[in-house]
């Protein structure tokens, strides 16, 4: 779990931390699943479908900045949770356009 924390760019952490980092990403990512779930009705996977999309596509695109991103002058973090949000929603309108 470290090894994947560390890898996303965050800081190597005691295990009281990772619990509570991994519980604010679930509960998080079960927030954003309920809302996408309501807006894209029958479009969407369910609630906990959604939300391992976007939880999948938050930390691909949080690992694909951390590795191949453009400096800027934006705080490194905020930006780094902008993207993975923006690719964990991104996923899953992706998944929801292309469903079979």
């Amino acid at each position: 779990m470290r090894s994947l924390l560390t890898m996303v760019g965050l800081p190597d952490l005691p295990f009281l931390s990772i619990i509570l980092v991994t519980t604010m990403i679930v509960l998080a990512a079960l927030l954003f699943g309920w809302v996408a779930d309501m807006l894209l009705g029958d479009g969407g996977f369910g609630i906990m479908f959604n939300a391992a999309w976007i939880v999948i596509g938050g930390f691909a695109g949080a690992w694909a900045w951390h590795r191949f991103g453009i400096p800027t002058r934006i705080d490194p973090n905020a930006l780094r949770a902008a993207i993975a949000l923006a690719s964990g929603l991104g996923l899953l309108v992706l998944a929801a356009i292309f469903r079979p």
